[in-house]
């Protein structure tokens, strides 16, 4: 067997070497590229799918029942800003009845935002959860410039670690099972907004500051009534109460938490951290009873004495996120 071996075959393999690369093509597997930008407009995603990359959504997105779409760590989902009935919001929306599988990672989160140069709040509609028939995972994930970032209702979802901020709304949620936990909610003009106070829901462990109002609970106007499995089984799904606990509800411009009109069920929010030791203090930060007698009561004592410490994604992005179009 013949060995290359000596100063003289060394430099002829090297020149052979440069001579390939010198024909090799232009795009060719040797040279990185990055990858293309997927683009798509009212859609039915009607099978299993994987998004990644950067994928812009030009309209309204569905999974179908019996999809799946997963989305890969460091993907950005962007909303082109579409406004078809000129209500001032945008059209642009992540509808899933099938399941999401969205699971980031701190180091290479996954986000839905605005297309635009120059984003803004309401630039498009949500990523919403309806009647969906898996068990949806939503990890370090970024949600802004929505209406809201994420709607669940009549669904089951996990919720952890995640970015809400630049919203109208950062999260809403009506009958569902969900938890919500180790995420931050900042600059929406009301951070968590819910309907319902059947379970199971969790919200533990968030930070929600930083916004117009904290926390709304406005009544929906429907009857508190057993709900099945989304896939139509005989098991009753929405036993349990929610449950809020251990959070930072603190720093919010207008209030904490606020009881909407005709909300006259009582809401127990016991255990949260709300920015002082003082009850007075606290309950001056909650719009209830104290302030409207047509509304029910928020239960602060016992409150937790200092902030919970998280773990909570980071208050602004590590690197420049602007959007381009």
């Amino acid at each position: 067997m013949k060995t290359l071996s000596g100063p003289g075959a060394v430099r002829r393999l090297r020149l052979a070497l440069a001579l390939i690369l010198l024909v090799l093509p232009a795009g060719s597997p040797c040279e990185a590229t990055a990858a293309p930008e997927s683009r798509l407009g009212d859609t039915v995603i009607g099978e299993d799918s994987v998004w990644q990359g950067t994928v812009r959504v030009d309209g309204v997105a569905v999974v179908a029942r019996r999809a799946t779409l997963t989305i890969e760590p460091g993907t950005t989902v962007l909303f082109s800003k579409l406004d078809r009935n000129r209500d001032g919001i945008g059209d642009g929306e992540l509808r899933v009845l099938g399941g999401l599988d969205a699971r980031g990672t701190a180091a290479a989160p996954i986000t839905f935002r605005s297309a635009e140069k120059n984003p803004a709040a309401m630039d498009w509609s949500y990523v919403l959860l309806f009647t969906s028939g898996r068990k949806n995972l939503i990890r370090h994930c970024v949600f802004e410039n929505a209406f809201t970032g994420l709607q669940v209702h009549f669904s089951t979802a996990e919720v952890d670690g995640s970015t809400f901020r630049h919203n109208r709304e950062g999260l809403r949620f009506g009958r569902s099972h969900l938890t919500v936990r180790n995420s931050l909610f900042t600059d929406n003009d009301l951070g968590v907004r819910f309907t319902r106070m059947e379970g199971p829901t969790v919200l533990a462990g968030n930070r929600i500051s930083g916004n117009r109002i904290g926390v709304l609970l406005v009544p929906s106007g429907q009857n508190i009534t057993d709900f099945f499995e989304p896939d139509r089984g005989e098991k009753v799904w929405n036993t349990g109460r929610l449950t809020i606990t251990g959070n930072d509800i603190s720093g919010n411009s207008w209030y904490n938490l606020a009881l909407g009109e005709k909300q006259v069920w009582d809401l127990d929010a016991r255990n949260n951290w709300w920015g002082s030791t003082e009850p007075e203090a606290i309950r001056g930060t909650v719009f209830d009873r104290r302030r409207d007698p047509a509304l029910g009561e928020v239960l602060v004592e016992p409150f937790l004495t200092a902030p919970p410490t998280g773990p909570f994604p980071p208050a602004s992005p590590a690197a420049d996120a602007s959007p381009t179009r």
